[in-house]
């Protein structure tokens, strides 16, 4: 192509990237092949890569919505290479929703990750981010659409209940929305409302998936593999959140289902150099219809400023978020006089973007972020107790109990990154170095009880406590990364990177320079943790991906200070209650850490199939799990001094390991031109062990069944042996799950529709936190039930169906319903629940439907 004079040490290349109608396109993606090295269109629809090094490169060229392209391209010194891009369109609109036809077909990225569009969510009528997860291999459907229960996500983990449950894995996924982190170690919701129909609670586990709205989101990019050094404080994955931001169409969009409604406005709009993007959701979950009293409602707003400085150099994103929650529980007539709510607010403000000198080969991107979360949740209900005696000297058998939390969640960081290009003879580099830090904490009232009408009952011991006596946390972290790209027999990149992650630090030591210590001494420890991720391509049509590296995380907060307890016992001879106060906090509890090694490979077969299998193994280690501690007290009685067993407490302690190991596969088509179809399998089979290096205590020691008494009480001048320790096992799981898309889609009619078919093939558990025994002395029932308590739980395959579909109306406007489950099958699990009992368990959803209308409303506002 035509050369311009430029440096004579090196070159460059430069060009536009437009539509094959010839309008520029914003924001295409010019990379060189294998490496992270380009950058994006501007608003004119150009580009410039500066200072490269003379040599030969391919360019690779993609823009949503468009067939992606790859050019090579000769760089000379001196000289600046243009090189023009014209994109085939792979997408028509339905009304506003654009219908991307093609794919790729092969992972440009060496680490396991998967994107889910905007069309994609909008097609699916997600009102949150979890309703859409279920498109990760892996992740098991089993919830309809809708915000009424809570909404937790563990990246390769699992979703079985109880004590099986993976609450690590949850906890251990970071959760980002526009780089601002919604998981938090400090979350506060120790009582916030958990029932059948509120949800499980996020103590401990993840941040709630509904209070991100669906349909003000871009793409969503869900990091299973290795993810990059630029992350940390994360062990599972990575549920990257990117919404719409900048000049967009303005639409509305209205949707229900049986037992939610939403509506939805949002749009973005040019000023001067600046852009301006907002959105403004409405939703409300009827959970019960013929209830009232039991609503969820969430309102939320999100307005950002987008600007670029002094020629384009700086980029700037302002972001204001605020959001408003209304979850109740008060059935009508309900004899326990249930009444639970969970209000509170949400204050976010975010500042992000990058500074590019001009004919610069290094940037620098920044982000910061305050997240203020003001929590108010109640709980009360009437509770049955012993006859009591008031301080009023009035007696009760029933009272009403409640219990209260006020508070404010805090969560203030930033990041500051640095990245440049360089070479060592023919590879080509681009190193980032960079730094972030995160402080998190709760403040206010506390947890509010009133002890003389105990929620948890007259004998419970939980007592109030406030949240500012937790101290905040500091979260600091050092990261460098280099990728660079070159040949060795075949084409290759390679990424190698460390990060170091300090969790609550307070001293520097120096000693650690030369391994005395850790450099950084933390409360929760210090953690140096490599990774590397290698894309070898060995031609076109495959290639090989290689990845490990290790990853920690902090313990949160509610394990490290837990609510405080009064253990009470009753001396039954002078009718006298003594009250112990066990110490439950564990200061220096330390972080975990998981190690993951994984190896994938990719074929492409005519351009037309591509298949992807990847293989990986990951161990958590020094995981924060509770073990039980007696207690007990002296007595003295007739001269005999004796010890008496009053209860147990638990304290969290780094005692638990978790290995995980599993294959993931994906088979998918470009759009079949012929049939107007595109086909896509995924299938994951994961198998989870947990064990549990903590202890529990038993007071009731049986010698004939070989529980034998072996716990020493040595207290005062008591020395006796009472009830016994014994080993927590742990468990394991197992899962195979196989996914089925058909897509079809007819421009000429607007039409797309997508069927998905989800088949378990395997679902099975065991539970091993046995008390241990002696099989040969129980009798023929006992050893029949101890069979029972140690067997293998074993699932029946099933299948489940569901179907989509959406039409355009009119220019910009389409309407999409949906039927999940449309065979209506309940996928019943009949099985024994004790040895004479059987019980049944529907493991599917509900026959759901929805519908959704969406137009854009340009016409109206001009």
């Amino acid at each position: 192509g035509p050369q311009e004079r430029v440096s004579e040490s090196v070159g460059s290349i430069k060009g536009s990237v437009k539509e094959k109608s010839g309008d520029p396109l914003v924001g295409a993606s010019v990379l060189i092949k294998g490496t992270k090295v380009g950058c994006a269109t501007d608003v004119n629809g150009h580009y410039t890569i500066p200072k490269l090094k003379p040599g030969s490169y391919t360019l690779d060229v993609s823009f949503v919505g468009c067939a992606s392209t790859s050019r090579a391209v000769v760089v000379r010194a001196g000289e600046a290479t243009v090189a023009d891009f014209s994109l085939e369109p792979s997408s028509f609109m339905i009304g506003a929703i654009e219908c991307v036809g093609e794919t790729e077909l092969l992972p440009k990225e060496a680490q396991t990750k998967t994107v889910i569009t905007g069309a994609e969510i909008e097609h699916y009528q997600a009102s949150s981010v979890g309703d859409v997860l279920d498109l990760v291999p892996g992740i098991q459907k089993s919830a309809n659409p809708g915000i009424a229960r809570s909404s937790l996500a563990a990246v390769r983990g699992n979703n079985v209940t109880g004590n099986q449950a993976d609450y690590l894995g949850e906890f251990g996924t970071l959760v980002v929305v526009d780089g601002i982190p919604m998981s938090n170690n400090a979350n506060l919701q120790f009582e916030k409302v958990t029932t059948s129909t509120t949800g499980s609670g996020n103590l401990g586990r993840s941040a709630d998936l509904r209070m991100i709205p669906a349909d003000n989101i871009q793409t969503i990019e869900v990091v299973s593999g290795i993810p990059s050094v630029r992350y940390g404080d994360v062990t599972s994955g990575i549920i990257n959140v990117q919404t719409k931001i900048g000049r967009q169409p303005h639409r509305l969009k209205i949707k229900t289902n049986p037992d939610t409604r939403e509506a939805n406005l949002g749009g973005g709009f040019g000023l001067g150099e600046s852009g301006i993007s907002y959105n403004l959701n409405v939703a409300q979950s009827e959970r019960n219809v013929r209830l009232e009293g039991d609503e969820f409602s969430r309102l939320t707003g999100q307005l950002v400023l987008s600007n670029t400085l002094f020629e384009n150099q700086l980029t700037m994103n302002n972001k204001v978020l605020v959001q408003r929650i209304f979850d109740e529980e008060a059935p009508k007539d309900d004899v326990f006089r249930t009444r639970n709510y969970n209000r509170g607010y949400t204050l976010t403000y975010g500042l992000w973007g990058k500074y590019v000198p001009l004919e610069s080969v290094s940037n620098l991107e920044y982000n910061t972020y305050v997240t203020y979360r003001r929590e108010n949740s109640m709980k009360s209900k009437l509770v049955q107790s012993d006859l009591r005696i008031l301080p009023t000297g009035d007696t009760i058998s029933t009272y009403t109990g409640k219990v209260e939390t006020r508070g404010a969640e805090w969560t203030i960081g930033g990041r500051l990154e640095w990245n440049t290009l360089f070479y060592t003879g023919d590879l080509i580099h681009r190193l980032t170095v960079g730094s972030d830090v995160q402080y998190n904490a709760n403040t206010g009232e506390g947890l509010l009880i009133d002890s003389l009408y105990n929620y948890y009952g007259s004998t419970s011991g939980r007592r109030s406590y406030a949240f500012d006596e937790i101290p905040g946390q500091t979260l600091l972290s050092f990261y460098a990364e280099d990728r660079f790209t070159g040949q060795l027999g075949v084409d290759f990149s390679l990424s190698i990177g460390a990060r170091y992650e300090t969790y609550r630090p307070f001293a520097f030591n120096i000693k650690g320079l030369w391994g005395d210590g850790d450099l950084v001494r933390s409360h929760q420890g210090s953690f140096f943790n490599p990774r590397l991720n290698l894309l070898v391509y060995l031609t076109d049509e495959n290639q090989i991906r290689l990845s490990a590296g290790l990853s920690s995380k902090s313990p949160s907060m509610s394990s490290i200070y837990p609510a405080p307890d009064v253990l009470q016992w009753r001396n039954q001879a002078t009718t006298q209650t003594l009250y112990f106060h066990p110490d439950r906090r564990a200061p220096g509890l330390k972080g975990y850490r998981e190690g993951q090694v994984e190896v994938g490979y990719d074929h492409k077969l005519f351009d037309v199939v591509g298949a992807s299998v990847s293989a990986y193994y990951k161990k958590r280690s020094n995981e924060p799990i509770e073990s039980s501690y007696p207690v007990f007290t002296t007595m003295s009685e007739a001269g005999i001094t004796k010890a008496y067993f009053v209860d147990t407490y638990t304290r969290y302690g780094n005692s638990g390991s978790t290995e995980s190991k599993g294959i993931e596969l994906s088979l998918r088509t470009v759009q079949i031109k012929p049939l107007n179809m595109q086909m896509q399998i995924t299938g994951s089979y994961t198998f989870s062990k947990r064990k549990k290096n903590a202890y529990e205590f038993a007071e009731a020691a049986d010698t004939s069944i070989g529980r034998y008494a072996t716990y020493r009480v040595v207290q005062g001048p008591v020395d006796t042996l009472i009830g016994f320790l014994y080993p927590r096992a742990g468990g394991w799981d197992e899962r195979l799950i196989l996914n089925y898309y058909l897509k079809y889609t007819l421009p000429p009619l607007g039409l797309w529709m997508t069927l998905r078919a989800e088949y378990t093939l395997l679902e099975n558990y065991q539970e091993l936190d046995l008390k241990p025994l002696d099989y040969a002395k129980l009798t023929p029932t006992g050893q029949m039930q101890r069979d029972f308590d140690a067997a293998v739980s074993r699932k029946p395959v099933k299948w489940l169906f569901n179907l989509n579909i959406s039409k355009s109306l009119f220019a910009g406007a389409e309407v999409s319903f949906y039927v999940n489950n449309f065979l209506d099958e309940p996928a019943i699990w009949r099985h024994y629940s004790s040895l004479t009992q059987t019980s049944e368990t529907i493991r599917n959803p509900d026959l759901f439907y929805g519908i959704e209308f969406s137009m854009s409303i340009d016409h109206l506002l001009k």
